[in-house]
């Protein structure tokens, strides 16, 4: 089964809606590209695409120390929004992935065939 053209997950935070869009690459756990938006205030303008270029071409297993190594190289740029809440926002689209190209099956089929 090949893998969807982009997935998102949202995480309500207390800045806001937190939204990330992903493309994921071919490999495994590859990340192709991702888009954040939100409700949340990013300052100074195109602050967050430095973070998704910092993430674009790794994999989810990178994630976390590339999200890390943004915070701690632009402190304040996107106040109340914490490093975990954009991690935790780009591990609920990559679970669709996961889901889309396992081969488990759909949990939702379950009471289907009861």
């Amino acid at each position: 089964m090949p893998a969807p053209s982009s997935v998102s997950g949202e995480l309500p935070t207390k800045a806001g809606i937190v939204r990330a869009t992903l493309v994921p690459g071919a490999g495994r756990n590859q990340i192709q590209s991702v888009t954040f938006g939100g409700t949340f205030k990013a300052e100074p303008a195109g602050v967050l695409a430095k973070l998704e270029q910092a993430l674009a071409g790794g994999t989810i297993d990178e994630a976390p120390g590339r999200i890390e190594d943004f915070f701690s190289q632009n402190p304040g740029a996107l106040p109340g929004v914490e490093p975990e809440e954009f991690l935790t926002v780009l591990t609920l689209a990559f679970m669709k992935v996961r889901r889309s190209t396992s081969s488990a099956p759909d949990p939702s089929d379950w009471k289907k065939n009861q």
